[in-house]
């Protein structure tokens, strides 16, 4: 069995899970079965993943240890998969409602994927007293982004309804010929990439210094205008240390309605979505007494793919972008983030090449893990600490054309990402056959009802709407 090693950017959402938070991604997805006879949503879905594995052989990666923490993990191919563990059905106890699935979900992304076995998991949940059902997944961040998991989406998704045969006997157990890799291979591997990650390193500091001697040639540069670069954000409510337990909520809102109001300012889609989002958290925290008087920083995943690159791992960063939700006219709001996304374009544009997805993993393992470890029980520290950001916010294209799934209908495709101590909230976007689809992730201790931020980026589109018509 070939190994492959992990990047340190890939190899980082491990070591934060010490810290007690999950780092694994998902999404829900209401769909509409057909109207035959005998369908089985759970049956269908298990049959389609053991057709299609071969084109989704992310699937298979299990993590495998690098021999005395000489690296970082690496992938291997698991020589079985169990359907029946990482494929489950529930049923909603009655009435069904959506309210119960959300909390259903909330639960389900609260527990951390095992790590025995491909990190991925599945659920069916059925009940909904609407007649829908609904398909949950959850993928570990080590193994893709938010466009990895697009791609992999595509791998498992059909573009008509395509019902898969009955998977019989077969489906329960997905079977390669792969042998446990010995110490021997993990030991080479692991030294190989070690080596290979400094060396890029090394190769990558000629270009980092180049272009600092630029930034600093320019009239008035100065080291400490450079640090200016990087924003400290207020304290709020969302910068504390977090449980366990989780609260998920939901909103669909017309991508031409998002359009429409893009194009009437000039602006980008991204911007009028942040403006959504900075109305939803302006109401929450008056409120409570709790907005800050300066413009709050939102985290920003952004995408270092290259055009065409469809791998199902991680190529992203995180910028800082300022969210000014002490501004009250929606206008002038909107205007503010439009120059503040501006900044960042440029920035990015400049930096992309020389932004680091990898790190040397010797002796990673430990060090890493015991940072993680320590910074989960320094919830003091991370109160004194001036925070880097408020919450996340990533926007992530989608298909445009409505999908299917084991031949039922998808109606509705929510993201359901990640919150992590001093970050206890985040909104993902994720455009889909019309819709901007919103999922919102909060830590329960710090907003129990975030469906009241979820209808207050409904009123933050239409507060920009009306606008446009006075």
């Amino acid at each position: 069995m070939r190994l492959k090693p992990l990047s340190g950017l890939d190899a980082g959402f491990l070591y934060l899970e010490a810290a007690g938070t999950p780092m694994h991604v998902g999404s829900l997805m209401l769909v509409e079965p057909p109207r035959r006879r005998g369908y089985d949503l759970h049956a269908a879905v298990t049959a389609v993943i053991a057709e299609r594995l071969p084109k989704a052989r992310a699937l298979r990666r299990q993590l495998v240890d690098a021999p005395l923490e000489l690296a970082h993990p690496m992938w291997g191919e698991a020589a079985e998969i169990d359907f029946s563990r990482h494929i489950t059905r529930e049923t909603l106890p009655r009435p069904g409602t959506h309210a119960q699935l959300l909390r259903r979900v909330a639960e389900l992304h609260a527990d951390p994927l095992p790590r025995d076995r491909p990190l991925w998991r599945f659920v069916v949940i059925e009940g909904l007293a609407d007649g829908q059902m609904a398909f949950y997944s959850k993928i570990h961040h080590a193994m893709l982004d938010g466009q990895g998991g697009v791609a992999l989406a595509h791998a498992l998704l059909d573009l008509e309804a395509v019902i898969p045969r009955s998977p019989g006997k077969k489906a329960d157990a997905a079977a390669a010929p792969a042998a446990s890799p010995g110490t021997r291979a993990r030991a080479s591997t692991a030294v190989r990439a070690t080596i290979g990650q400094i060396s890029k390193l090394l190769r990558a500091v000629p270009g980092t210094l180049k272009l600092a001697g630029a930034a600093l040639s320019h009239p008035g540069a100065t080291l400490g205008s450079l640090r200016e670069g990087l924003l400290l954000a207020p304290r709020t409510p969302l910068n504390v240390h977090i449980g366990a337990g989780r609260r998920f909520a939901i909103a669909s809102v017309s991508l031409d309605r998002v359009k429409r109001v893009a194009k009437a300012r000039g602006v980008s889609l991204n911007d009028v979505v942040l403006a959504m989002v900075g109305h939803a958290l302006r109401e929450h925290l008056a409120r409570r007494k709790a907005l800050p008087e300066e413009p709050m920083v939102v985290a920003m995943p952004i995408s270092l793919r290259a055009s065409g690159d469809a791998g199902m791992d991680n190529q992203v960063s995180m910028v800082q972008c300022l969210l000014p939700t002490q501004i009250r006219d929606p206008g002038e709001r909107l205007a503010a983030i439009r120059a503040a996304t501006s900044q960042i374009k440029a920035r990015v544009s400049a930096l992309k090449d020389l932004i680091p997805t990898d790190f040397p993993g010797l002796a990673a393992p430990l060090w890493a893990t015991g940072l993680s470890r320590l910074w989960a029980r320094g919830g003091k520290i991370l109160d004194q600490l001036p925070p880097l950001a408020n919450l996340v916010v990533s926007n992530v294209p989608g298909p445009p054309v409505p999908l299917y799934l084991a031949g039922s209908r998808v109606v509705h495709y929510y993201p359901v990402s990640i919150v992590t101590h001093g970050l206890a909230l985040n909104v993902t976007v994720h455009s889909y056959a019309g819709w901007l689809e919103f999922g919102l992730i909060a830590a329960s201790e710090v907003i129990e009802r975030p469906d009241t931020l979820a209808r207050g980026l409904e009123r933050g589109l239409a507060a920009l709407e009306r606008e446009n018509e006075s």
